[in-house]
């Protein structure tokens, strides 16, 4: 009985892992953004205190910007990655599960349950 439970929560519990792993994959994407960022924002503005051209100031402000948006354009496809591989993942667990189902004779394990809950 404990096997046929645990084998019939093994996909869900695939489900629960696939999510964590991607999850965590997102947490990991998003605060090496952040700590890059910041560690970016503060040197900049170090470079930037020490420049006295106006026309250098901008040139350099002009370089960050463009190297900020190609890092959270890589950070977001990377995210786009991880969030398209769990979905081939869970997708492939739902065909795969359902195809065990209808395998089984599903709705005569129903009616045997159904059955079973009545008599009491």
């Amino acid at each position: 009985m404990y096997d046929q439970m645990k084998n019939s929560m093994k996909p869900m519990m695939d489900m629960a892992e696939i999510n964590k792993k991607t999850a965590e994959k997102l947490i990991s994407l998003q605060s090496q953004y952040v700590s890059d960022f910041v560690n970016s924002s503060l040197a900049q503005m170090k470079a930037l205190s020490e420049v006295k051209d106006p026309k250098t100031a901008i040139e350099a402000q002009i370089r960050y910007m463009k190297e900020i948006e190609a890092k959270a354009s890589d950070i977001a496809q990377q995210e786009i990655s991880a969030l398209s591989e769990a979905k081939a993942q869970l997708t492939l667990l739902m065909e795969n599960t359902l195809e065990e189902l209808g395998d089984s004779d599903y709705l005569a394990e129903v009616q045997k349950a159904m059955q079973g809950f009545s008599k009491k």
